[in-house]
């Protein structure tokens, strides 16, 4: 109560998510896919690295301006390296550590169901060329008739859903460019 007192009226700035993380049974594919739709850049990267494929975080830097032109792996730990989706192997969890920070257990969440993740992004690809990625992809959309988005789904069971939202065009978001 004291710190609301404290601080109204002050303005602040809008708070903006820096990256996310999702789990998918094929890291690679989800990153790789997304990165495709959107004309980002998919890398193994992040907290979990292993010789096995099935084992690694992937990263989908959403601007592709932000991989590093040599194609070494970007440097997570920079702050300046912002708006990215992390995606890790359904046979990890994320715990907190003994020390209070965020760490990683091996866990097989496969057998599991019934959680999905969905996230919505901007994009600035029109209806009808996501809509031919998407076919390129051999990934399932649908256009929502009341709202002005594509339903991407980028793994089924369990789902893992990207909303993107292309440019409003003419005034009428419900038809295909």
């Amino acid at each position: 109560m004291a710190v609301a007192a404290a601080t109204a009226g002050i303005p602040r700035n809008r708070a903006r998510i820096n990256h996310m993380s999702v789990y998918a049974a094929n890291p690679k594919k989800v990153a790789q896919d997304l990165a495709f739709l959107i004309g980002g850049h998919a890398e193994p990267n992040g907290p979990l690295r292993s010789d096995e494929e099935s084992d690694k975080s992937w990263i989908c830097l959403f601007n592709k301006e932000d991989a590093k032109a040599d194609g070494s792996p970007v440097w997570l730990l920079d702050p300046g390296v912002v708006d990215f989706l992390e995606v890790y192997p359904r046979s990890y969890r994320l715990i907190r550590g003994g020390d209070g920070r965020a760490d990683f257990e091996h866990y097989d969440a496969r057998p599991e169901r019934g959680v999905g993740v969905h996230f919505n992004l901007s994009v600035d690809v029109s209806r009808a060329e996501l809509e031919a990625l998407c076919a390129q992809r051999g990934l399932r959309c649908a256009w929502r008739e009341y709202l002005p988005l594509l339903d991407v789904w980028l793994e089924e069971d369990p789902a893992v859903l990207i909303e993107l939202v292309p440019p409003l065009e003419g005034g009428d978001a419900g038809e295909a460019a």
